[in-house]
């Protein structure tokens, strides 16, 4: 059973360390990456410009499992950290919300992750890798670039003011997501505040254009796609502290997108379950089956979180109502993976609430 904000713990015993990242279906497993929070918890203002809590750069952890519910280490990838001035991967670079996907043309596993330094400006970039295995190793090509020269410049000036020093060619990282469609193409998507589509070349190793999504907003971006309808859930702009996600749709992955509102139903929905969302599981085998995933860190404020370590994952199975392009995502204590074979209960409509001012942004 799966018991939302609970500890779970991996085949060892171990509690798994796989935070902020997402779930990879490939030839009948599951892999589970994300963070390893598996170090020291760093408080806010140890090192210059640093207004969060933070963590040292011990790699991606990857899990597998072939029934979402026991899940077992495969590997810790991206993990060769050092202080040489020419490497990316440098002990206080978070490699933040890892996403993979796999490239059906070359057959490569294609792995993409925002390089943050704690002052989120130094780097402040998106990283690619390729593996010929899910597991890796994975060989680090370096930042995400264009193929040509940029289609359009000066996308984050307003919403952050270290923008406007940006070459042309700078893909800024922030919160991102991957998304591959059903046609085989693949798109990032950086949000913060606002959000942005970045158009992947056919090898998923470079961007070819960008959009701004008219109607997203927020942070922490998980696109997904039912029955031809295209949804994104994403977080507010508070720091650590939990908040009500919200979601959007549209009928095509370059909008227009039409905010529709929160979407968790029950207690401590006004933090959806005290959780921030990281991805949406498709689940392999079953129609518009989709899982929830967040991450409850813990926090005691919107700057700082005692210790990393003892984040939780939230998971939660999505109601939908395809007739009206709507979801919900109603509380469970516990609950498997029977929940799609019998049907996930009535089909409510969210409440219709107008998404809230823009948050200030981070600073």
């Amino acid at each position: 059973m799966i018991q939302p904000g609970q500890i779970w713990n991996d085949t060892s015993g171990k509690p798994i360390q796989s935070h902020s990242g997402g779930v990879f279906f490939d030839q009948g497993i599951y892999y589970w990456y994300g963070y390893n929070w598996d170090g020291p918890t760093i408080p806010p203002n140890t090192v210059p410009q640093q207004a969060f809590t933070w963590f040292f750069n011990r790699g991606i952890t990857i899990y597998k499992s072939t029934d979402l519910i026991h899940w077992e280490y495969a590997s810790t990838v991206l993990a060769d950290v050092s202080f040489d001035p020419g490497n990316l991967l440098q002990p206080l670079n978070g490699l933040v919300r890892p996403k993979i996907i796999k490239n059906d043309r070359t057959g490569q596993y294609v792995l993409m992750a925002s390089l943050i330094a704690p002052d989120f400006n130094f780097f402040n970039d998106v990283v690619v890798a390729v593996s010929d295995s899910p597991t890796g190793p994975y060989r680090l090509l370096g930042k995400l670039g264009w193929h040509g020269k940029p289609n359009e410049t000066g996308l984050w000036d307003q919403t952050w003011e270290a923008a406007k020093n940006d070459p042309p060619d700078r893909i800024r990282g922030f919160d991102m997501g991957l998304f591959k469609d059903d046609d085989g193409k693949a798109y990032l998507i950086v949000s913060r505040v606002d959000a942005y589509l970045y158009e992947l070349s056919d090898d998923y190793l470079s961007v070819i254009r960008v959009q701004r999504m008219e109607g997203v907003e927020g942070e922490a971006p998980a696109p997904f796609k039912a029955a031809g309808t295209y949804f994104i859930v994403t977080s507010r702009l508070t720091g650590w502290a939990h908040n009500r996600n919200t979601y959007c749709t549209a009928s095509s992955i370059r909008g227009p997108w039409t905010p529709r509102g929160p979407f968790a139903q029950g207690p401590r929905e006004e933090t959806t379950f005290d959780s921030q969302v990281t991805f949406v599981l498709p689940v392999a085998g079953k129609t518009n089956a989709f899982i929830f995933m967040g991450d409850n860190f813990h926090n005691i404020s919107d700057w700082e979180i005692p210790d990393l370590r003892a984040a939780t994952h939230v998971w939660l199975p999505i109601d939908l109502d395809l007739k009206n392009k709507s979801m919900t995502v109603p509380w469970r204590e516990r609950w498997d993976l029977s929940v799609f074979d019998r049907g996930l209960g009535p089909k409510l409509s969210p409440r219709q609430i107008e998404v809230g001012t823009k948050r200030r942004p981070k600073t």
